[in-house]
């Protein structure tokens, strides 16, 4: 824990108090948004939120809840006790947009072969400074690298599973970039992978 962890948990919980309700509420954010809280559980984060363990809110407080590329970081428990708090305290028709790697469009590149090395994602991790030479670079890359392999990957299938089980209906997959819904609409910053990223959206 860092020394601003105390005062950024603090920070968090007057904003959360203050913020008109119904509010909008990003995990895992590393840029303030207008209209927007935004948390994260980094050293030097304005707003620490551990989104794995009780919000500090009220039941049917929030309209929006957006999380890139966050869950593939935590375990699956983790995951699954982040996605009941959404819940609980997204009001009813409330959305949830996730994103985050798609395992299975990654293992489909790499059984592509040699074309898997000119694919959009190999170029991405490549400007990353990853090294990407073999089409099993292609897989290894989202489950090996970013300290992924402590957390939980995912499918739509998979994902999907989760989401109704903590109670959410209506799943779909979106596009990467745009939504249905204007205010998730162009917030997603991996936007270049070509199908590499999963993005979810799900109702309370």
């Amino acid at each position: 824990m860092s020394a601003n962890t105390p005062l950024a948990k603090a920070r968090t919980r007057r904003v959360l108090a203050k913020a008109p309700r119904p509010l909008k509420l990003e995990i895992g954010g590393l840029v303030q948004r207008p209209g927007w809280v935004v948390t994260n559980v980094n050293a030097v984060t304005r707003n620490y939120l551990d989104a794995t363990v009780r919000w500090p809110l009220e039941d049917a407080s929030v309209s929006h809840v957006y999380s890139d590329n966050v869950i593939e970081h935590l375990p699956l428990e983790a995951t699954r006790a982040m996605l009941r708090e959404a819940h609980r305290c997204l009001q009813p028709g409330g959305v949830i947009r996730l994103i985050t790697p798609d395992v299975r469009a990654h293992v489909e590149m790499y059984l592509s072969g040699a074309p898997a090395l000119d694919s959009a994602a190999a170029q991405h991790y490549r400007a990353l400074g990853l090294h990407v030479e073999h089409p099993i670079d292609v897989l290894r890359v989202p489950i090996g690298e970013f300290g992924h392999h402590a957390g939980y990957m995912y499918d739509l299938e998979t994902l999907t599973v989760e989401l109704e089980r903590a109670g959410f209906h209506s799943v779909v997959r979106t596009p990467t970039g745009s939504s249905e819904h204007p205010d998730f609409d162009g917030l997603d910053q991996r936007t270049s992978e070509g199908g590499a990223q999963l993005s979810v959206e799900a109702t309370r």
